[in-house]
């Protein structure tokens, strides 16, 4: 699934661009199978970049910008990391 999700990713940057919300929707798939995988390390960088254009592409309020917050919420939680939980 990686793979797939990786290839997405690089056909998404060579034709909309980083700045696009499918983009985001590529890193949010990453960050995904990193969490599926326990590798919170990697998820996290991906979830991250992906709210960051969420943000600045359809604004906080938008459903895909909140599933982002909500992923990284329960990893931080599952962190112990609850004061960025929040």
């Amino acid at each position: 699934a990686l793979q797939m999700h990786e290839k997405c990713l690089r056909i998404r940057l060579a034709t909309v661009g980083e700045q696009h919300p499918e983009t985001a929707a590529s890193y949010h798939n990453i960050g995904t199978v990193y969490t599926h995988q326990g590798k919170v390390d990697k998820a996290v960088p991906m979830f991250e970049r992906g709210l960051k254009i969420l943000l600045a592409t359809v604004g906080e309020a938008h459903p895909h910008t909140l599933a982002t917050y909500s992923n990284m919420g329960k990893i931080y939680f599952d962190q112990g990391k609850r004061d960025k939980a929040l």
